[in-house]
């Protein structure tokens, strides 16, 4: 698994396998986020499968897929939710690009904020460029 820490209770990473879930419960996550629509490729397991498997390994599990095409605040603050918790939240799309993007809008606070987190986000391997459209609807004057 590729994963990248946004934070010290927020990681990201590209779509996982059903053989990843016991290992991502021995690194300490709590809560796995799916934010991938299902269907989107053949190859990757269904929302019901990956939930199966995570609550088999005891841990939560939240669905909460994106189209940026029709992204919303909903999502956003699915997302939100989770990261104040506390716990240690591992959210999953086809290149964690999605993932990401929740990330940035949940935590902006004010204009500098979002751009010194897109800069951040985008440091760490994530081409924010193609999501700006999307964000740019969500973020906070």
């Amino acid at each position: 698994m590729n994963i990248t820490e946004l934070s010290s209770h927020y990681f990201v990473s590209p779509q996982i396998e059903l053989s990843d879930i016991n290992a991502l419960k021995e690194q300490g996550f709590a809560v796995i986020v799916n934010n991938r629509p299902d269907g989107e490729s053949e190859d990757q397991p269904s929302s019901a499968e990956v939930q199966a498997a995570v609550e088999q390994a005891g841990l939560r599990y939240v669905c909460n897929p994106v189209d940026l095409q029709n992204l919303s605040h909903k999502e956003v603050l699915v997302q939100n939710e989770l990261i104040e918790t506390g716990d240690k939240v591992f959210a999953y799309c086809r290149t964690g690009t999605r993932s990401s993007v929740l990330w940035v809008l949940a935590n902006q606070k004010d204009e500098a904020s979002f751009v010194t987190l897109v800069a951040d986000v985008m440091r760490k391997g994530f081409d924010l460029g193609r999501c700006l459209p999307a964000m740019e609807r969500l973020k906070k004057a």
